[in-house]
């Protein structure tokens, strides 16, 4: 049981951060995240059916023999909500046209090659990796953009005591190697199992939702979270 802990490490760093963000939930409930408490428990919800479906051989999601402990049509869900969900976080955010208008029709586009994508990839065994880079490139421009906003702009608060930071943070470095991650995977499996590439997989999550859990824990009550990039 210890080593199957030790070899999921960053499973309980999703129910702290949960934990944590309900916990502070009075502090951001009227802002732009008021949903983030659902994002993080579906996220916490889809992890654990991921792990039941890979690791127990009596459930399964695709009845294929060679693909019995495939889990990848949970998290290919999962990523079109993600997306969408930060796609309005920082379209609620920016009051700039030119990124408005790329939160916008980088959307339509990310949702377009979604479809696209089923014709292109198995959607219940593989990745869909030309969504998660049209998805990626949106969210790493609109989060680099919130964060060179935010630095620059004078605040009442520190921008540490600001939720958003950290999370922008966090989305940052994670997109910045998931889709490398993903592509490589779908297309040199081989090479992405010789070099162990999940364990950085896994290490760009808990560097992911150690920014969150920081976040929760330095953040202050401040509409903030509501104001709009200037």
């Amino acid at each position: 049981m210890l080593a199957y802990l030790l070899d999921n490490y960053y499973i309980p760093l999703y129910f702290i951060a949960l934990v944590i963000c309900i916990i502070k939930y009075q502090l951001y409930y009227d802002t732009v995240l008021k949903y983030f408490p659902i994002l993080l428990a579906y996220t916490f919800m889809s992890e654990v059916l991921g792990l039941i479906v890979r690791d127990v051989d009596d459930i399964q999601l695709v009845y294929k023999q060679e693909f019995y402990n495939y889990n990848t049509i949970i998290f290919n869900i999962y990523d079109i909500i993600f997306f969408l969900y930060f796609f309005y976080v920082y379209y609620q955010l920016s009051d700039d046209r030119l990124t408005k208008n790329i939160i916008k029709y980088g959307g339509i586009c990310f949702l377009l090659t979604c479809i696209i994508n089923l014709f292109l990839q198995d959607f219940y065994t593989e990745p869909q990796n030309f969504a998660i880079i049209i998805g990626s490139t949106i969210i790493i421009y609109t989060a680099s953009i919130y964060l060179y906003k935010m630095i620059i702009t004078k605040h009442k608060l520190p921008v540490y005591r600001n939720l958003l930071f950290w999370i922008s943070l966090g989305v940052l470095f994670f997109y910045i190697w998931y889709p490398i991650a993903m592509y490589i995977l779908s297309f040199h499996y081989e090479f992405f199992t010789s070099y162990n590439l999940s364990k950085y997989h896994y290490i760009s999550i808990v560097v992911f939702y150690s920014c969150i859990i920081v976040g929760l824990t330095l953040m202050k009550r401040l509409r903030i979270a509501n104001e709009v990039i200037k």
